[in-house]
Formats: structure tokens, C-alpha cells, sequence
């Protein structure tokens, strides 16, 4: 398909100019930003704490020739089959309804209050029950808290972004047509979730981009892979798992055994679901970091890509070591790689502190957290 291709040289372009605006710049900053360089070449040098981020990017996977095959720059283009098909199927799914759309004008405001989303929430009584049963589960309510049946207070207790997120679960079509297929499926929607928060929180201190913002492109950027799940067969499904584990990186384990990849199933369902334009470049994008370096980017795609990816990083490590269910999760196995260049732009340009174990563990908090809601997908919790 062309409009990824297109998109790309767009992007390109934009960074060539933004580059160019950019020789200027006085001989102050080019030394504050040689000593910041010099600080982070130290850090990587290093020995990092366990507990934190700095440890977790300097332990992450590197990219090998094999996992370079599938060239995102210059992805290959879908056949008139597969573009046709994709578009037959996605055009059978139901759109979001009308409510999720009046909830994301809501949170574009930076006054949006627990009291506005609530009465829009409070519209939908199916919506609503799911609210506040995610509100007083044992992941948001401390034990013997008060039971909460007011929407406004619930969404108090869960936090706008993190409501938004519940909103979204709750509404999206049901793309599970067995028991094996919804399990997957739950597996997609802790992953979105846990990227989402953890994309608000690396989103914070440098507040290039909006915590709200954060966790939409979080909640979103795979939702391809629920297309994956919703239109192909179980025999195209269990040989796409075999690639994987395998080794085969995903995008090119789904564009040989599918005929195209989740990022050309996410952008079309976004067409579909007419999601944002910044949804949407962050579906094209996402896997990005882990080819390029972030000053390959397009300048206004750069934090919410690196955030994006440096969330992936995170839950990676988190679940490394985790004594997950037996599972036949499709994507499970793959591995997300790392770039040198990350743990600069996310100690200067982020700016994070690499060796930080209080934001580390606030980090590893959110998915403990998280897993709470999704104690079927785990092992018990001690």
C-alpha cells in the first residue's frame, strides 16, 4: 500500500527542513549539550542499579541483520488482494460509538474534570456498571474502602486518562469469535493498557506531549492486531505464531504468512473508526525507534515515538522474569529491540534520569498494579 511509503517521505521531508531551521543555534547550547552527551556515554559505560531505567535499556535486545529484513523506511507494498480483502473486512466492523467520540472532546480540554466525563459517561447504563465495577475492584479500591456508585467519584478514583482507557475496553466491538481468540485478545488489552500508563508517566517530565495524548496513542497503536484476530483463519493464526516463535521478527512473520502487517490493519481501522491524525502516525510509526535513530523522525512525531517505544522497553523487561499462564498468545514471543541512541534522547530529551530508582519503581508499580485486572493472564500473586 502506498500510503505508508507516502507518508514516510512526508515525515522525512518535514525532519530535512526541521534540521535546517535548526544550524543556528549558539555555541552555548551546542556545550550544554556535549556535557549532557558526555554524562549519558558515561552512563552507558556504567554499571546501572536493577531498579533502573538505565539498566533496563542497556539490557534490552539489539538488532540483528534478520531483524532489519522488514525495512520500514521503505515497507513493502500490499498486493490488490490483501488491500481489497483488508478493506471488505475492516468495512464489517462496527464503528466506535458515538459516546467514545464525545468523550475524547472532553479530555482534549486541559480543564476536563471528573464531573464532565462523568455525565457523559453516565448516558450509557451499560458503560456506567462497567465504570464503576473497574472502580471498586481490588486494582483501584484499597482494601475495606467504601464502595463507590456515584460515576463522577469513580472516575475521581480511577483518574481521567486511566478512565479514558476503561471507557475505550468497554466500548470497542467484541472481535472474539471463540474462547481462545478473547483470551488473545485479553493479552492485547493488558499490553495497550500497560503501555498506556507507562507512556503517561515517561510523558511527564519533559511534557512534550500531553499525559491524555500518552495514553490514547498507548491504548491505540495495536489495534491492528485485533483486526489479525477478528478476519484470519486458525491454520493462518497458528502458522503466524510458529514464525514468530521461530524468531522471525512480527512485521515480516505478518506480511509473509498474512500478506500485510498490523500497522496496515491499524491504519485502516483507524480510517474506519476515524481516529485521530496523531493516532493514526502513531500506528504508522511505532515500530520505528527500533530501526532509526530519533533524529531520523519527523520532529513532531520524535517524544511520542521514543515515549511509545521506551514504555515497550519497560513492560519487555517487567515480563521477562514473569511467570506468566501457559499461554498461546500469538505475539508473546517477540522481542522488541533497542537502539544506543534511545538512552540519550530519553535522558535529553525526555529528560529522565536514567539512574533513578524511585521513578523506576513508580514504573514498575503501575503493571503490578495493572495486573490486578488481569490475574488470569498470570501466575497468583503473593
Amino acid at each position: 500500500m502506498s500510503w505508508l511509503n507516502d507518508m514516510s517521505q512526508s515525515l522525512f521531508t518535514d525532519k530535512k527542513k526541521h534540521k535546517t531551521d535548526k544550524t543556528d543555534k549558539t555555541d552555548k547550547t551546542d556545550k550544554t549539550s556535549e556535557q549532557s552527551s558526555a554524562q549519558c556515554s558515561a552512563s552507558l559505560k556504567s554499571e546501572s542499579s536493577q531498579h533502573s531505567l538505565a539498566h533496563v535499556l542497556k539490557h534490552s535486545p539489539t538488532a540483528t541483520s534478520d531483524q532489519q529484513a522488514y525495512d520500514l523506511k521503505h515497507p513493502p507494498a500490499l498486493s490488490k488482494d490483501a488491500r481489497e480483502r483488508l478493506q471488505a473486512d475492516i468495512h464489517n466492523i462496527p464503528p466506535m460509538p458515538e459516546i467514545w467520540h464525545r468523550v475524547q472532546e472532553i479530555l482534549q480540554h486541559d480543564d476536563a474534570s471528573a464531573s464532565d466525563l462523568g455525565q457523559c459517561v453516565a448516558q450509557d447504563p451499560v458503560l456506567t456498571a462497567q465504570v464503576l465495577k473497574v472502580c471498586n475492584s481490588a486494582a483501584y479500591a484499597s482494601s475495606g474502602a467504601a464502595e463507590i456508585s456515584n460515576i463522577p467519584l469513580a472516575i475521581a478514583r480511577l483518574g481521567l486518562n486511566e478512565a479514558s482507557s476503561i471507557i475505550f475496553r468497554s466500548l470497542a466491538p467484541d472481535l472474539g469469535v471463540n474462547a481462545q481468540r478473547k483470551m488473545e485478545i485479553r493479552h492485547i488489552w493488558f499490553h495497550a493498557q500497560a503501555i498506556a500508563v507507562l507512556s503517561r508517566l515517561l510523558a511527564e517530565p519533559a511534557r512534550q506531549i500531553s499525559r491524555h495524548d500518552a495514553n490514547l496513542i498507548g491504548m491505540l497503536h495495536d489495534i491492528g492486531k485485533l483486526v489479525i484476530l477478528h478476519i484470519e483463519s486458525e491454520q493462518a493464526l497458528q502458522k503466524l505464531k510458529a514464525n514468530i516463535d521461530q524468531g522471525i521478527p512480527s512485521l515480516q512473520a505478518e506480511h509473509e504468512t498474512l500478506g500485510y502487517t498490523h500497522i496496515d490493519a491499524g491504519m485502516m481501522l483507524a480510517l474506519h473508526w476515524k481516529l485521530p491524525k496523531q493516532v493514526q502516525d502513531c500506528i504508522a510509526f511505532h515500530h520505528h525507534p527500533t530501526q532509526m535513530n530519533a533524529d531520523q523522525l519527523s520532529p513532531n512525531l520524535q517524544h511520542a515515538m521514543l515515549t511509545l517505544h521506551t514504555a515497550h522497553l519497560i513492560l519487555q523487561h517487567h515480563l521477562s522474569n514473569e511467570e506468566q499462564r501457559e499461554s498461546t498468545s500469538i505475539w508473546q514471543s517477540h522481542q522488541r529491540t533497542c537502539l544506543p541512541d534511545t538512552l540519550h534522547f530519553v535522558q535529553q530529551d525526555m529528560s529522565i534520569s536514567l539512574e533513578s530508582e524511585p521513578f523506576y519503581k513508580q514504573l514498575d508499580a503501575a503493571i503490578e498494579r495493572l495486573k490486578l485486572s488481569f490475574s488470569d493472564l498470570f501466575a497468583a500473586i503473593d
